[in-house]
Formats: C-alpha cells, structure tokens, sequence
C-alpha cells in the first residue's frame, strides 16, 4: 500500500475544494486572491488535522478516506454561510475543532462529528442525511450538538435548558463522551474569539463557561482544559475587576518565581537520593482566583502550587512520609529560611480518588509565610490528573469510568421539567466538588459535596434511610443530618422508629437519595394507611356486631372491599360506611349509628404517629386537647400525592364539608419525661413568664433551653422538659399537665405548642 504524507493528502483536496467554494464566497470576497488566500488557509488548517490523525491512529488509509470525506462534506455544507466575525470562512471552526479532537486521540467517529457538528444547526442538511452518508453514530453526536430554537422569545430560557440535555442525551457510552468532548473542544475554540461579540453576549458566553463548560471539563478530569476555558472567561465575566485579578495574579506569578527554587533546593536535601525526583512547576493562573462552587473572586489564603513527580505509586507515600518526618521542617513559620509542613494537611486521593478521577497526594507547607501545596504524582497519575479522558482516549476502561461520572452528574440534577438556566449553571458548579466515601463492605460512593449521612441512607436503601438515626463515622458516633468529607468511612445507626421531615428534602443533596426518600416515604404512607383503615373496618364491624369473615377472609386480607379503598378509610378520604353501603352490605340503621356511623371515631395511641399532623391554626396538642376532629387533606407538596391526616379544633375554619370531619379519640398515656417545644413571639422576661406558670402548677421542670434562632414566621424556639411521677401521684401529675398547658396556650406570645421526641 503506497504511502501519502498529511500533507500531500491535504493538497490533493485543493482543487475539490475550490471547486465546491470558488463561487459561494464570491459574494463575500470578489477578489480572487482574498479567496485563493483563505483556500490555502483551509488546506493548510486540513493539513495539520490529517497529520494528527496520522500520528495516533498510523497510515490507516479508511480512517483518511471517512475524514477526507466528512471534511468535504463540511466545506460543501459552510460554503454559502456568512464568514465568522472574525473575518475566516466559517468552516474553518469546525475544522479547528476536530483538529484539537484530532491532536489529542479522539477516533473517527469523534472527528468526523466535529467536523459536521454545526452542519444540522447552520445549514439545510437533516440528521437523516448525515445518517445516510455517516452512520447513526455520528447522526446521533451532530444532532445532539445542534440547539433548540424556539420562535418564542420568552421560551429561550427553556431551550438554553433543553440543549444542555440534548447534549447529554446519547444513548451510549461511547457517544455520550465524544459528544461532551466535542462540545467542550467546540467552546474552547470560541472562547478565542470571544471579543469579536456584543458586550451583552460576551458576559453571557464566559458565564456560561465557566459556570457549565469548565465544570464539565473538570467532571471529565480535564483539569488544563477547565482552567483554560476558565481563564478565557475571567475578561469578559469580570468586567469591572479583571485588572485587579490580572495584577493580582502577577504578582503571584513573580513570587512564584522567586520562592520556587529554594523550595525545591530543601526538598532535594530532604529526600536526597532515595527517591527519583522531578519538579513541576504548576504555575498560577487567574482561574486559581474563581472559587468552584460560588464562582466569585477570593484573593486570601491561595496556595501556590509545586508539582513533585515520582516513578510509582508507593514512592509518593515514601516521600510524603520523608517531608513529614524531616527535622528541617519543623521550625516555626516565621523562620523564613525553612519548610513547615502544616499538620493533619495531607490528604490521600490514591485510596479515595475524587469522582473525576484525580489520584495524587497532597500536603500544604509554609514558605517565608506564605502557603504552598504540595502534590506528589507519579508518572502513572499525573497524565489522569491533567486531562483526564484526553490522557487516553483508546482506553475503554477509562471511558467507562467517565461516564460513570457523567452520569453520576446528571443523576444529582433534581426537577429537571422546572429547571431554570440559572439553576443548571448552579447544579453543574456544584457537580465538580463531588466527594467520595467509603460504606459497608468496602462500597465506594461518589455524593454530592454537602450531603449528610441521611444521604447515604437512603442511597444504600429506603429503610435504612427511613430507620436511620446517624452513623458511625471514622469510629465516633455522629447524628443523620452530619455533613460528610471525602474520604469518611461510613457505617449507618439505625433506630427503631421512622423519622420523615419535610426539611430532609432541602438538607439532602443526592438525587438519588431525594427519590428513594420520596418512594420510601409513600410507601410507608400507604402501609400506614391500609392498617388504619384495616384497623377502622375491624372496629366498624365489632360496634355493628357484624361478621369479620363478611369484609375479610381467613387470612385477614381484604375479600370485598379493594385495597385502596381500605387506603382512602385510613388516610379519612372516606368513611367505612360508606364504602360497605357501596358494596351493598347491610349497615343497621337504629340507635347510636343512624346516620351517624361517620363519627365513629379514630384512635391516636401515639403521640408521634406520623400520618397526623398538627398544624399551627389550631395548635392542637394531643390529649390535652378534648374537642378534635380528624380530616384528610390535599398535600400541598409533592413528597407522597397521598396528603395526610391533618388535627384540628372542631370549630376550625380550615375543615372543609367535601370530606368526613373525624372525631378524635385518645388513646395514650403521657411518659415520665415530656419535652415541650413551645413557639413563641419572643419578648423580654417571656421565658421568665411561661416558667412560672409551670411552676405554678408544681410541675417539674429538668431541662429548659432557648433557641434565639427565628424559625418560621419568625417565631422563637423553646424546649422545655417536664419530669411526670408515676404511680399513685401519676393521675394528678397528668391533670396538672393538661390544665398548665391550656393555660400556657392562652398567652398571647405563645404562637404553638407541640409534643417533641426524645
């Protein structure tokens, strides 16, 4: 097989490309030699591409032929399209795109779908077509480059939204990374051009990138891409102080210089000849001034950076144990002449590698009282470190574990249907602080930055998460809402009663864990539903004298009734009369239940039963409280669709007459220890007021905290804990409760009582 250079490939293209471009850019450029200039540009530009193909994939000549033809196909499909702002045919973007895919191993697939990515957005061809001559592979990359346009101005908004998804829509792995990449690579060559725009639109554009693109590029493990695509932004993002960042970051830069040297003359003392070691400068940039997660400027307290490379794996801890244990270092900070290692800095990201990849140890020093880190490499990390899935892209492990990541991503992005732009700039910031930690029997998790134990539970298992009380955490116990490091070996505590808050769906930070929580939640729901109502059927029956086996086999399951009408009676939707009159069953019409039967009423033999809540209107509090009724109500949330059994005041404005009013039955007994959590409109001397009035009706107070933190309605907390006797004296004690707490519900400061748990 005859061999032809890059370059005499591309020049052989010369005469079909003038002849699919000679006359569209006649009415762009009527002189020739404009046009015969930016010819030799693209051949020059398609020269180069051909020539990184050559260098990762070898002379394979239906490699050539599939890109020499898509390279055509692009200029043919860009030749009538108006010229980039910055004066070139456009279609020299795309063909600077697939070379930066090209340059660093993207295969052909890749590099053809960069070079048509913006034929379906831009031009007449459909993705039918580009099936047609390509394959379905490319088709799918191209139309999911290509954006959403409405015609209504006031949906761009949504649109913006639904071409980030659409770009991450790919059906398979494979195609899901080349996409990204080609979007990311895409930005980068745009960003170069970014001045060429409209004020308005540069802001926009650099926001953007910073915001979506970077962190992308980051999740991928692009670390040199993200900082470039960051620091192309920083101009026209930050406006109004980019000179001071840019001043700011020269003079890091010249202290860099300065300090670096003598920082690695003392580190080559300590480890002398042990260990191979190379230095790499990694030297600052204006993006080490953006703050990942709030993207705002920070100026204190930025370390400098100094890259310590090894041959293996092992020698990084070798050497790490050396700048730890070395006498040199231990000198005070002040002492200008010396290293000092900041103690418990080091962190290990070999056993914990981040979610993106990031394998390397790391360790801060001072040097003339300025912090430096440290990041020891080996010559097997560091290629992952810098860019990630670009380090090698032929590798199939390495892809799969990207899109794992990617992913993982987009498996934390919570209501996606009501998803401002904003909010996705915000989730995908976010996404880049992903943490890892370790759970029972070695299980690696990648979580969200922020998530809690809670998260964690309800990950591994709805139960677990429902049951959950805290964990032990790297050998010390710790509570459910406790915020979790990478790193943290956890190891779930569970309790015996279920715990559910409304509040868990803003603490929690895991997409997954947010689902399981919302499954978990209603399932439990609808079980607690189906034993009230079963429960409720039961006592019908017996008050009625009628026949269990009439309602309920042997077994105890439902023969008649459904068992989401058994549901409906527990949740109070309806009565059990009613549905045994709509079944036909006889319902005896005398005495106490003539038409009355709806008031039988319900039980409450918890003071913690959670499918009743108690809300603030009436400030029930449950068996003090004599005249309540029950009724189901709409949920006004989306945590289960079921709406629970709300408590109220029989005169309550709030009951509706659509559904049954309940009576309420107690049955319950108060335990020696009550905890009262008491809300109030905080005044001077109030608490001084309240526990006065208790001490009036000589109960006995253990414990009395004051929570100056306003909570809702900008009311004040208070807990209050009362000690019950038992026994003989347990009677009085309970009717001195019962009396003190109506007389405490009359003062005009008290906006709630409620019952809390221990």
């Amino acid at each position: 097989m005859n061999f032809f250079s890059p370059t005499a490939r591309a020049n052989a293209l010369k005469p079909e490309i003038k002849k699919l471009v000679w006359e569209p850019w006649k009415q762009w450029w009527e002189d020739e030699s404009i046009r015969e200039r930016h010819i030799n540009s693209i051949v020059r530009s398609c020269s180069n591409l051909l020539n990184f193909i050559w260098r990762h994939w070898g002379n394979q000549e239906d490699v050539f032929n599939d890109i020499e033809k898509a390279l055509l196909f692009a200029i043919k499909a860009h030749a009538r399209q108006s010229p980039r702002k910055t004066g070139e045919p456009y279609v020299s973007h795309p063909i600077s795109v697939a070379t930066n895919c090209a340059e660093h191993g993207i295969d052909r697939e890749g590099i053809i779908s960069a070079l048509l990515h913006d034929v379906i957005e831009d031009t007449e061809y459909s993705e039918e077509e580009i099936i047609r001559t390509f394959g379905t592979d490319v088709g799918e990359i191209v139309n999911g480059l290509s954006k959403v346009k409405s015609h209504d101005k006031h949906l761009m908004d949504k649109d913006k939204v639904q071409t980030f998804f659409k770009i991450m829509g790919a059906s398979g792995q494979d195609n899901l990374i080349r996409t990204v990449l080609i979007k990311l690579l895409d930005r980068l060559d745009n960003m170069k051009t970014v001045e060429v725009f409209r004020v308005e639109k540069r802001q926009r554009y650099a926001r953007e990138t910073i915001y979506i693109y970077s962190s992308l590029a980051t999740i991928l493990g692009m670390r040199e891409i993200a900082t470039e695509l960051t620091t192309k932004s920083m101009k026209p993002f930050f406006t109004n102080d980019y000179a001071r960042v840019a001043a700011k970051s020269t003079e890091r830069q010249n202290r860099y210089i300065a300090d670096r040297n003598e920082i690695q003359d003392l580190l080559k003392n300590i480890i002398g000849e042990r260990v191979n070691v190379k230095f790499h400068p990694l030297y600052p940039t204006m993006a080490d001034f953006l703050d990942p997660l709030t993207k705002s400027l920070k100026f204190d307290g930025i370390p400098l950076k100094l890259r310590v490379r090894v041959p293996t794996i092992p020698d990084m801890y070798v050497v790490l144990g050396m700048i730890h244990g070395a006498n040199a270092i231990q000198d005070s900070p002040q002492n200008s002449g010396h290293l000092h290692v900041i103690p418990d800095s080091w962190k290990d990201y070999v056993v914990s590698p981040l979610a993106n990849g990031y394998k390397a140890l790391t360790t801060q020093i001072f040097f003339k009282n300025h912090p430096w880190l440290l990041e020891i490499v080996s010559m097997e990390t560091e290629g992952t470190i810098d860019w990630g899935i670009l380090s090698d892209f032929k590798n199939p492990e390495l892809r799969k574990f990207y899109f794992k990541s990617l992913n993982a991503f987009l498996n934390n992005i919570i209501d996606i249907e009501n998803m401002r732009y904003s909010d996705l700039q915000n989730e995908a910031a976010n996404a880049i602080s992903d943490i890892q930690v370790r759970c029972r029997n070695n299980l690696f998790m990648r979580i969200p930055v922020g998530s809690t134990v809670l998260d964690v539970a309800y990950i591994l298992d709805g139960d677990l998460g429902l049951y959950c009380k805290g964990a032990n955490l790297n050998g010390r116990e710790v509570d459910r809402l406790h915020k979790l490091r990478h790193g943290d070996n956890v190891e779930i505590i569970t309790q015996t009663e279920p715990v559910i808050s409304e509040k868990f769906l803003t603490v929690m930070k895991s997409r997954n864990a947010i689902d399981n929580y919302r499954k978990t939640v209603r399932l439990y729901y609808i079980g607690k539903a189906y034993e009230l109502g079963k429960g409720v059927c039961l006592r019908f029956l017996e008050v009625n004298q009628m026949n269990e086996l009439d309602i309920f086999d042997e077994s105890g399951e439902p023969s008649i009734l459904s068992i989401d009408e058994i549901i409906d009676i527990g949740l109070g939707k309806i009565t059990a009369s009613e549905v045994f009159e709509s079944h036909g069953i006889y319902i005896p019409y005398q005495g106490l239940f003539k038409k009355v039967v709806k008031k039988l009423p319900r039980k409450i033999d918890s003071f913690h039963d959670l499918m009743y809540q108690y809300p603030d209107c009436c400030n029930i509090v449950p068996l003090v409280d004599e005249n309540a009724v029950m009724q189901h109500m709409k949920s006004t949330d989306d945590l289960n669709h079921l709406g629970l059994i709300q408590v109220h005041s029989s005169s309550c404005p709030v009951l509706t007459e659509d559904l049954p009013q309940i009576p309420v039955e107690w049955d319950l007994e108060f335990p020696p220890r009550v905890i009262l959590e008491v809300y109030v409109n905080d005044t001077i001397g109030l608490v001084g007021k309240i526990t006065s009035l208790i001490g009036k009706y000589h109960l006995n107070i253990t414990a009395l905290k004051a929570d100056s933190t306003p909570v809702k309605n900008d009311w004040v907390k208070i807990f209050i804990t009362l000690h019950l006797r038992e026994g003989e004296q347990a009677e009085i004690d309970h009717k001195r409760f019962t009396t003190c707490i109506r007389t405490l519900k009359k003062i005009k400061e008290v906006r709630s009582i409620s019952l809390a748990r221990e």
